[in-house]
């Protein structure tokens, strides 16, 4: 659904122009209507249209892809949104809360085991890890302040 200017002031404001998930300020322009619950948009397998460009002296098959609607549409209405900055936004993607937390909760582990530079980092001090429960910025406020 496309949301209508009144629908995105009041959507920005139902947390102080603050994103509902990190918590930081949302830029006036450039912040995401999230669907708290995923709509899980469609896509067609098959390019719509294919065509081939030069790229770095090589051939490269382009393809675009036709958006056909979403898996869930129930769920494509005015309540099913928070506002997002961009970032948790686009990494929250198509998942819902609980296992974009879950997701969340196991990055420290990801990167411990993966990037040598974080356990260097670690051992330093240099970043300080959090074992308690991820909870999101919504979460901490009153419920009357959700709903407002």
């Amino acid at each position: 659904m496309k949301l209508t200017p009144n629908q995105r002031t009041t959507l920005f404001n139902m947390f102080g122009g603050l994103c509902a998930y990190c918590g930081e300020p949302l830029p006036e322009k450039g912040w995401h209507a999230d669907h708290i619950e995923p709509i899980m948009r469609e896509w067609w397998k098959h390019p719509v249209r294919a065509w081939h460009e030069l790229v770095d002296g090589k051939v490269v098959l382009r393809t675009e892809k036709q958006k056909v609607g979403c898996l869930y549409p129930e769920r494509d209405h005015i309540d099913n949104h928070f506002p997002a900055c961009r970032a948790c936004n686009i990494d929250k993607g198509a998942c819902s809360l609980e296992n974009w937390r879950k997701s969340l909760e196991q990055r420290v582990e990801v990167c411990r085991r993966n990037h040598s530079a974080f356990r260097h980092a670690e051992r330093f001090k240099r970043v300080i890890v959090v074992t308690e429960p991820l909870v999101f910025y919504f979460e901490k406020l009153e419920p009357r302040a959700q709903t407002s």
